[in-house]
């Protein structure tokens, strides 16, 4: 079940905090991934592939500030439930409520667009975690759907997104500059593509 599952996703679904050297690099890289999944959303499978690749090819800095998860992340960790469990998973990828609620609108265009504060409530265990809602999350995560309801008691339904997970996951060990390096290098194969 778990070869998708990363060593953070383990310690996160178990319920504990994860240690500094395998969180995120860096928290402010985390505000590109909206506009990376905007674009990325308009690329072939292929070429989502080719912008993971790029990602994957830029160097790992050191880290210059102290490691911090985002900053829902404890009140999710506090929380119970498959909400809380998939907003762990989310948050294990740098993203916080504001950039989920952005990233989802993009994923469904714009079918879900709630504010912020829902999927707080989510994570919190005050709003369930629907089949439709998990499906519209999931493309963020790179997480199979058997693997996701095994985790969650709850079968995702939607479209999967190939590869738009593997690109989140990616620009986790990423600055927030070579996040826009990311950013640009997927609106550069998009303006190649219309020309």
């Amino acid at each position: 079940m778990g070869e998708k599952l990363h060593e953070s996703d383990r310690l996160v679904l178990d319920g504990h905090h994860v240690p500094e050297d395998l969180m995120p690099l860096d928290r402010h890289a985390a505000s590109g991934v909206p506009h990376i999944v905007q674009a990325a959303l308009q690329l072939s499978a292929e070429q989502r592939a080719e912008v993971r690749a790029f990602a994957d090819s830029l160097p790992q800095h050191e880290r210059t500030k102290p490691a911090q998860m985002p900053i829902s992340f404890d009140l999710y960790l506090a929380s119970e439930g498959p909400g809380a469990l998939v907003m762990r998973l989310l948050s294990n990828r740098n993203l916080y409520q504001t950039l989920v609620a952005k990233a989802v609108c993009d994923i469904t265009e714009g079918r879900r667009y709630w504010a912020a504060s829902s999927y707080a409530m989510v994570g919190a265990g005050r709003k369930e975690l629907t089949p439709d809602l998990l499906g519209d999350l999931a493309p963020l995560l790179d997480i199979p759907a058997d693997v996701l309801a095994t985790l969650t008691g709850i079968t995702p339904v939607g479209a999967p997104v190939p590869g738009l997970g593997e690109i989140v996951w990616a620009v986790r060990r990423l600055t927030r500059d070579q996040a826009v390096d990311v950013r640009e290098f997927a609106e550069a194969m998009i303006s190649r593509r219309a020309t």
